[in-house]
């Protein structure tokens, strides 16, 4: 854990690199999604501080970019950008593309390749939030035979201090950084303190009749809204709304600031992609938080990048989650 905490760290302080230039490159990749420096150095900064530790080093990794975009010529400025935002995050005067496109390349490794025992990683997931000046997350987790064992959550931009119901969420200077070791806890350390301590948290009990805090993608296109809408207007609850990207969400639902997190599928034959939510799913569910999908299955981890075995997902109270599952039932 200590070796994914320090990655973890490092990887925000290269996202922050980016984000404070006042222009920076981003490429469309096959799917239309966009990729940007972050990325790419938030990957490859993972991967060199877990390659320097011993324990972490002969594991293999699932990570989700692939580096040969970057080695392209026309992308030299995007490679001058990432190898900047690596050395300044490694405290390193220069670090050579080479070395940079390599840890990216070790991080991607081929399904095949991986065994029952990898890390998975999301260096930002919700890019969108991260373009648009919004909230995304640094995921890492550790997976073995199927299950997180050990998980770090980084939020850059989310705010450490809990919300008030219904509030929309600011931008923080500082951020969150949340972590989990499967059946010991889930906990949040205080980043603003030179000496940076944890504390427990723990997901909120949500009472019947109750209004329902949740957390929910501001793209459409991730999860549909509709359809949340019209599930939970059967519970008779009023719904406050908390729109924002990435796996913040789940870390709103670990340490009390949200009741529920639902991921409706979009489209038939949708499948959701490992590094989406292993860390943040071992979170909530340590901070005593119920996760599974649909159809009540608990994740499944072992199929590989995607949860082929799973349909959308639930996240949260128990009672909420129960009463859910019931009108979908129905």
């Amino acid at each position: 854990m200590p070796a994914m905490l320090l990655a973890s760290q490092r990887a925000m302080r290269a996202t922050r690199f980016i984000s404070g230039q006042p222009k920076f490159a981003s490429i469309a990749k096959d799917d239309k999604s966009p990729v940007t420096a972050a990325d790419f150095a938030s990957q490859a900064v993972i991967a060199m501080t877990l390659q320097d530790d011993d324990a972490a080093r002969s594991v293999a990794m699932l990570g989700e970019e692939d580096a040969r975009a970057l080695a392209e010529p026309a992308n030299h400025a995007l490679r001058e950008s990432v190898c900047a935002a690596v050395g300044f995050a490694l405290d390193r005067a220069s670090v050579s593309a080479n070395e940079v496109m390599d840890a990216i390349a070790s991080a991607h490794c081929n399904e095949s390749a991986l065994g029952t025992r990898f890390f998975t990683l999301d260096p930002v997931d919700g890019t969108k939030g991260f373009l648009r000046g919004g909230q995304y997350a640094i995921a890492l987790a550790l997976i073995e035979d199927g299950t997180p064992t050990l998980a770090t959550l980084a939020c850059p931009h989310l705010p450490p201090t809990r919300l008030a119901s219904g509030d929309s969420i600011a931008v923080d200077a500082v951020g969150t950084l949340q972590y989990a070791e499967r059946a010991n806890g889930a906990f949040e350390l205080n980043l603003r303190e030179a000496r940076a301590d944890a504390v427990e948290i723990r997901a909120a009990l949500w009472k019947s009749g109750a209004p329902i805090r949740l957390a929910e993608s501001v793209e459409a296109a991730h999860s549909a809204h509709d359809e949340s809408a019209r599930i939970l207007a059967e519970l008779g609850s009023e719904v406050r709304g908390i729109r924002l990207d990435s796996q913040s969400k789940y870390a709103l639902v670990a340490r009390g600031d949200a009741d529920l997190y639902m991921r409706m599928p979009t489209r038939a034959g949708y499948t959701e992609c490992i590094w989406d939510h292993a860390a943040g799913a071992l979170i909530a569910q340590e901070a005593g938080a119920r996760i599974c999908d649909l159809n009540q299955n608990a994740l499944d981890f072992s199929t590989g990048a995607r949860l082929t075995n799973n349909l959308g997902v639930l996240c949260g109270d128990e009672l909420l989650i129960t009463r859910i599952l019931e009108v979908l039932r129905r």
